[in-house]
């Protein structure tokens, strides 16, 4: 996973992003700069414009995690090696933390419904694991429910 974050940014600035894609690369690098915890206590729900909408359980976590926000927007913007979210906004839904994202070991890249562009930038990746891995966090970034 490692690899494909430190080739994140020369991806993302390759490809001519749709909006799914773009929310696709959003979600796989928030849910590596906000860490372990963070991540399996919230989730990203949409990326509207330059807005990143984060799901939390409850007031007590939409709180914390505003009071980080600018350090995680800044972590977020680095990794994408652009600036791409001006403003992270937490709702309280927990009914959207509920979904267990796949693993590497449970993904078949036959079944997914990536967007073409996406496809095509994944393919481009000679290493396999590497490739699976960008497939995988792109599927479980756009199946989530909205």
């Amino acid at each position: 996973m490692d690899a494909f974050f430190r080739t994140l940014p020369g991806v993302f600035e390759a490809i001519d992003a749709s909006d799914e894609v773009r929310s696709a690369f959003v979600f796989a690098a928030w849910r590596r700069v906000a860490g372990h915890q963070i991540v399996e206590r919230s989730q990203t729900v949409e990326l509207v414009a330059n807005r990143l909408v984060v799901a939390v359980a409850d007031i007590t976590w939409q709180r914390n995690l505003e009071s980080l926000a600018p350090q995680l927007l800044f972590k977020l913007n680095a990794a994408l090696g652009r600036v791409t979210v001006n403003f992270i906004e937490f709702r309280v839904q927990p009914s959207a933390i509920e979904q267990v994202p796949r693993t590497i070991d449970q993904y078949d890249e036959t079944d997914n419904d990536l967007p073409s562009e996406l496809t095509a930038a994944a393919n481009a990746i000679r290493d396999e694991k590497l490739r699976k891995t960008v497939m995988l966090a792109a599927a479980n970034c756009l199946a989530r429910p909205t």
